[in-house]
């Protein structure tokens, strides 16, 4: 039994009879104004993300019985399983979150950077010097319109001037690309403050934003399962999109598990394992999901994953570098 703290709710100002826990208007609970570092840890998790035994109930079929938790929620078992769409939204968190500390910089990585910094600049004192010997024996006149101002037009713009990361994006595009379209001054201007930013700081963005990605992928996936079982009249496309967040949510727990593999094991080799579990998990979802043979579970698994690797997925990839390159 919960002892009484106060005799009105501090939330709404109800009067509290000696027997009420809970406010019966807006239902908070009957406490005083002390807040401790264990209530503020249980609202957090209780409210948002639900870490009760729903979680376990939830994660656990998830992982060992595939198709389950989806098949359970569209049949109207929803109070024992945290809702798709917000175990999803955690997961992908708690994923992105892991892979974003795994582009901090280690004394290696710079090391390295250092070493490739030194190769692109003697590449580029070669290209240049190339060009300069070309210039002395046939003169190329490049017809370059520059705007006056800061940029230096006493000589002509070359390779080094457009990879020196100490000139400014504005003026090189302005000088390099002034009699183009708008858009395509945008995109080099754009280009061109990535490449002069910090190490490590554009996967960092990249890394921050694709989380969004992979939720925009969900209907698209769906999609695919509806155009798959289309005769099913049975499965509205609401149901296919359950199952999806349900199916990516396993895929972010066997990445999150991949992630800790990867300080031990080659990261090329986790990443085939990723795809073979995937697959394997898929066509086992399915077949308890959609009630089918193996034999056509397998297939449609396979059409599935081959639509969404070879169309779905890079499609919406290379959407998501054009707009981040355009809005960096």
């Amino acid at each position: 039994m919960i002892q009484n703290k106060a005799d009105s709710c501090y939330n709404c100002g109800k009067k509290l009879n000696d027997h009420e826990n809970y406010c019966p208007d807006c239902g908070q609970k009957n406490t005083d104004l002390n807040i401790s570092m264990k209530d503020l840890i249980k609202e957090f998790v209780g409210d948002y993300f639900t870490f009760d035994s729903k979680f376990f109930r939830t994660i656990g079929p998830l992982i060992i019985k595939p198709g389950r938790v989806p098949s359970d929620f569209i049949n109207g078992k929803r109070v024992v399983h945290i809702p798709p769409l917000r175990v999803f939204i955690f997961l992908s968190f708690i994923t992105f979150f892991l892979w974003g500390l795994s582009f901090e910089r280690s004394p290696e990585l710079e090391g390295q950077n250092q070493v490739d910094q030194s190769n692109m600049s003697g590449q580029i004192n070669n290209t240049q010097s190339f060009l300069d010997s070309i210039n002395e024996e046939t003169p190329i006149n490049l017809n370059l319109k520059v705007d006056s101002g800061n940029v230096d037009t006493s000589t002509s713009p070359t390779l080094k001037y457009l990879f020196n990361k100490e000139n400014d994006p504005q003026e090189i595009v302005d000088s390099l690309a002034h009699d183009e379209g708008e858009l395509t001054k945008k995109f080099m201007y754009q280009a061109l403050r990535m490449y002069q930013a910090e190490d490590g700081s554009v996967k960092k963005y990249l890394m921050g934003n694709i989380s969004i990605v992979l939720l925009l992928l969900q209907p698209f996936f769906a999609l695919l399962l509806k155009l798959v079982y289309i005769r099913r009249k049975s499965f509205f496309y609401i149901e296919h999109l359950v199952f999806s967040l349900y199916f990516h949510a396993f895929i972010l727990i066997t990445t999150i598990a991949l992630f800790f593999l990867s300080f031990y094991f080659d990261t090329d080799y986790l990443i085939l394992w990723l795809l073979l579990i995937s697959f394997i998990y898929l066509w086992m979802a399915i077949k308890r999901f959609y009630e089918q043979s193996w034999m056509k579970s397998f297939w449609k698994s396979a059409i599935v994953s081959f639509l969404y690797m070879t169309i779905t997925f890079p499609a919406t990839i290379t959407v998501y570098f054009i707009l981040s390159l355009y809005f960096y």
